[in-house]
């Protein structure tokens, strides 16, 4: 089973409430998003090897500081991790595509590392920001509930008094202050509950990537004929035509699965011809014909 790309948290663009200075250079998110169509495509394309080496690229090459030096520090350092963790949901994908599962195992692991990290150094400052902020706001309610009969029948007029006006302008500027409360109250929530999610979700990809694998090894451990014997099993498996496409209907998840066939014994003559067909690129060994028994 390969882990679907839909259940990875979709971290879709945000307004930036938090003034940005020009980034000098693209960040990861920038460049995630440039680079994400052509890896798709080369997916699509069963050119699995352009697609990893192309996704690693992207992954950082030392581990990240979180900067909790001021509040949009703070804001930034914990995208900045999120896009850390979906570089590396993205080489996960191409590696296990690859048949290369065990490095896609250490992706998903790093990934769930950053994530972890992410929840416990932001925690305490975007906690600190939200609760602020709500405070603030549930300041302004009792204002404007204790006032709300005034409030209305200010409202209802098409037009004020001149003495009227000075109190309209303080409603006014209750309600902007606990708008503004509210919404960063939300702002920094949204921070906390992705960084979690996070975790969540990348606990969970590791459990599946770790039983997938255990599971093909105890596969291979109880196949009958040979018992452990990676190449026989191989060999086995792939000789049988029904087999790959009951198991496998989806011809991206049968070549993805030969694949892996190929990284358990390099050297199948056989699955390196089933990838090869699937590709295009060769035609299926013609069966060796029974030989005749003997009278």
């Amino acid at each position: 089973m390969r882990i679907s790309a839909s259940l990875v948290l979709a971290l879709t663009a945000t307004t930036a409430i938090i003034a940005q200075a020009p980034a000098a250079t693209p960040t990861l998110g920038q460049r995630l998003a440039a680079e994400r169509p052509e890896i798709k495509r080369l997916q699509d394309a069963f050119e699995f090897d352009q697609a990893q080496a192309r996704a690693e690229a992207l992954l950082p090459t030392a581990k990240p500081v979180f900067d909790k030096s001021t509040v949009n520090a703070v804001h930034q350092s914990t995208r900045n991790f999120l896009d850390i963790c979906q570089a590396y949901f993205m080489a996960f994908q191409t590696a296990d595509n690859n048949g290369q599962w065990e490095k896609g195992l250490d992706y998903l692991t790093k990934a769930l590392e950053v994530a972890k990290d992410n929840v416990e150094s932001g925690r305490e400052a975007l906690t600190e920001q939200r609760d602020y902020w709500h405070k603030k706001a549930e300041a302004y309610k009792p204002l404007l509930e204790k006032n709300a009969d005034a409030i209305q029948a200010l409202k209802a007029k098409a037009k004020l008094e001149d003495y009227e006006e000075g109190p309209m302008a303080q409603v006014k500027g209750w309600e902007k202050e606990m708008a503004e409360g509210e919404k960063w109250s939300k702002f920094f929530q949204y921070d906390l509950d992705l960084a979690t999610r996070n975790v969540e979700d990348f606990t969970k990809f590791v459990t599946l990537q770790g039983d997938k694998i255990k599971g093909q090894a105890t596969e291979i451990d109880d196949y009958k004929a040979h018992p452990g014997d990676k190449s026989k099993w191989v060999e086995a498996v792939v000789s049988s035509k029904t087999y790959l496409e009951t198991s496998y209907p989806d011809k991206a998840d049968r070549v993805a699965f030969v694949h892996r066939l190929l990284v358990l014994d390099p050297a199948s003559r056989k699955a390196q011809n089933v990838l090869d067909v699937l590709l295009g690129k060769a035609a299926p060994e013609k069966e060796k014909p029974a030989g005749k028994k003997k009278k």
